[in-house]
């Protein structure tokens, strides 16, 4: 009987083979007193462990260098300063001295204290950086015993790597030729394990917390790493459904290398440009800017996330302006600080709030302490001397906020052209339409902003009055919801008769499925994760623009969700499927 396993999406892409698991080999580690005369050769023993592994840490760059982007392969720099920082070795010396322990039982207890503060802190993707502490003290230990790692294979064949967490080292060990999948019980999407596993193209789902308990080592398994699923023992169907995704997959692989730098059009000439989008410049390497119109949507709160206080302006204009460089020329969308509700800073001391995803965040937050906004609308500015740079603000829900926000730009420009600093006097100011009263009042915000981005995400949850995050009642989110869909062609038929550009930034942008509908309701920018930009330019080449009018106008009129969804299935999918050719490679086989 198959079993469905949730987990964190962490590397696209769909694998299907037995899992192998995986255990670190380090099972017995010596504990020793250590006498005080003894303690200068103990600490002494340092050296040569660090020397050790630095020496394989360069040679797995070395290595990886033909498969890993240079973004990549710094994971592996950041280990190396680990292992050179003075201050790591001083507290491993005095550790040595102070207990009087070998050094084995000193890296332990040291990292296990710098892992606790890294555990401690509030930001995700810093919580993470834990794992690169254990990865350097299990390659210290290693090389103090002399242990040689065991290459992770499967005898040949194909295999899913099943273990508790994948770390950057591990890469160096991995039988490429024949893993499919990456399965663990812990980590997260931006972990360094996560990101080279997305780098390597190996789909890999993290974080499932029973994958070593419930299943074994020949267990037949699914890896989803689109949906962040995996199913173990899966049923006929299951496997026929997923093996179907595959051959997508290799299919939209296959397209991919034949098009990849054609233009994002339809078949009878209609442009959509593809942004990306990004969490930060932890994401720039992993955007193919030749294959995209730029970055829609740069988030920067988590900037200001990973630091444990607010960066100064010259910071953020440093960030900036390695987001505009990272885009090759092409417009960059910055939005302003969005913390709140899900997205907290650590050194910001912030309400208790019943339910803060309706409270005080984005812009209410940035209007009562203006001077995050001041300083962050002049960095942009600053960095927007070199390149297209633009303004988003988040969380509106009134013409009042446009307009004070608006005087602070025009303020800040005076500012900047008195005091002879270069910067874009032209800059353009958008507005995110996420919140539904938004709808009702465009025609009183457009004549104050040159752009629109439509973030789905939030308009959709707001309008169905569903949390999504919520199991009970997420099963009801669904964009396909004809309300929703009526919606989403009144932003657009609005913003286009005041001659105004609008987007779609949310997860619906990079849904192919949904893609001839957006074109069909009338959007012409979608901004996505680089993974799904790709896809959505097969299928945009796959419809003209008449059939996806034709199509949204049939879904719009239609009364049920279910209404839609069979609309999709019927057409929108047999036809993808039948671009891509799949259906020629199922007879074939």
């Amino acid at each position: 009987m198959s079993r469905k396993l949730k987990g964190i999406a962490a590397a696209p892409g769909v694998a299907i083979a037995p899992l192998v698991h995986f255990h670190a080999s380090l099972e017995h580690i010596p504990t020793a007193k250590v006498a005080a005369e003894q303690v200068p050769h103990e600490q002494g023993r340092l050296a040569g462990a660090i020397a050790a592994v630095a020496q394989n840490l360069q040679a797995l760059q070395r290595e990886l260098s033909g498969q890993l982007a240079g973004g990549q392969l710094r994971i592996y720099d950041a280990q190396l300063s680990i292992l050179h920082d003075p201050t790591f070795r001083r507290d491993v010396e005095q550790e040595i001295a102070a207990l009087g322990v070998n050094l084995e039982v000193a890296l332990q207890r040291v990292i296990a204290r710098y892992e606790a503060v890294f555990a401690a802190m509030e930001n995700a993707a810093m919580r993470e950086r834990a794992a690169d502490l254990r990865d350097i003290g299990r390659q210290l230990i290693g090389a103090l015993l002399a242990t040689e790692r065991t290459k992770y294979t499967a005898n040949g064949q194909d295999y899913l790597f099943a273990a508790d967490e994948f770390l950057p080292s591990d890469a160096g060990i991995l039988d490429r030729q024949h893993i499919r999948g990456i399965v663990t019980a812990h980590g997260g999407k931006y972990s360094h394990g996560a990101i080279l596993a997305r780098s390597l193209g190996i789909p890999a789902v993290v974080g499932v917390d029973e994958v070593m308990l419930v299943s074994n080592t020949g267990t037949d398994a699914i890896v989803d790493g689109d949906a962040g699923i995996v199913v173990l023992e899966p049923s006929p169907e299951e496997r026929a459904h997923y093996e179907r995704l595959a051959r997508e997959q290799r299919g939209v692989e296959r397209r991919l290398r034949e098009q990849r730098l054609q233009p994002s059009v339809t078949p009878d000439g209609t442009l959509v440009r593809l942004y990306a989008n990004a969490e930060g410049v932890h994401d720039l390497d992993g955007i193919d800017a030749p294959a995209t119109a730029g970055i829609g949507l740069f988030r920067t709160e988590f900037a200001f996330m990973e630091r444990r206080q607010f960066p100064t302006e010259d910071e953020q204009v440093a960030m900036y302006k390695r987001a505009m460089a990272g885009a090759g020329g092409k417009p960059v969308t910055f939005r302003t600080l969005d913390v709140g509700g899900d997205k907290p800073l650590g050194y910001f001391k912030m309400p208790e709030e019943r339910n803060p995803v309706l409270g005080w965040r984005g812009i209410r937050l940035c209007l009562d302490w203006p001077d995050i906004l001041y300083t962050q609308m002049r960095a942009i500015l600053r960095a927007s001397a070199g390149g297209h740079a633009r303004i988003l603000l988040p969380m509106v829900t009134s013409r009042s906020e446009v307009v004070r926000c608006r005087e602070v730009l025009q303020q800040l420009v005076a500012d900047l052209r008195e005091q002879g600093i270069p910067h874009d006097p032209e800059i353009e100011l958008g507005v995110m339409v996420e919140v539904p009263v938004v709808v009702m009042v465009l025609d009183d915000l457009l004549p104050l902003v040159d752009f629109l981005s439509v973030g789905t995400n939030d308009l959709v949850q707001y309008l169905l009055a569903v949390d999504r995050d919520n199991q009970r009642v997420a099963k009801m989110y669904d964009p396909f919801h004809p309300g929703v869909l009526r919606v989403l062609r009144q932003i657009a038929e609005r913003a286009t008769a005041a001659g105004k550009s609008v987007s779609i930034c949310g997860e619906i942008a990079g849904d192919h499925w949904f893609t001839p509908l957006l074109v069909g309701l009338g959007y012409r920018d979608l901004s996505m994760a680089p993974v799904f930009v790709p896809r959505v330019k097969l299928m945009l080449r796959s419809f003209t623009l008449a059939e996806c009018q034709d199509l949204a106008a049939r879904a719009l009129a239609m009364q049920s969700t279910a209404a839609v969804r069979r609309l999709v299935q019927d057409e929108i999918q047999v036809r993808w499927t039948r671009y891509l050719g799949t259906a020629n490679e199922e007879q074939a086989s």
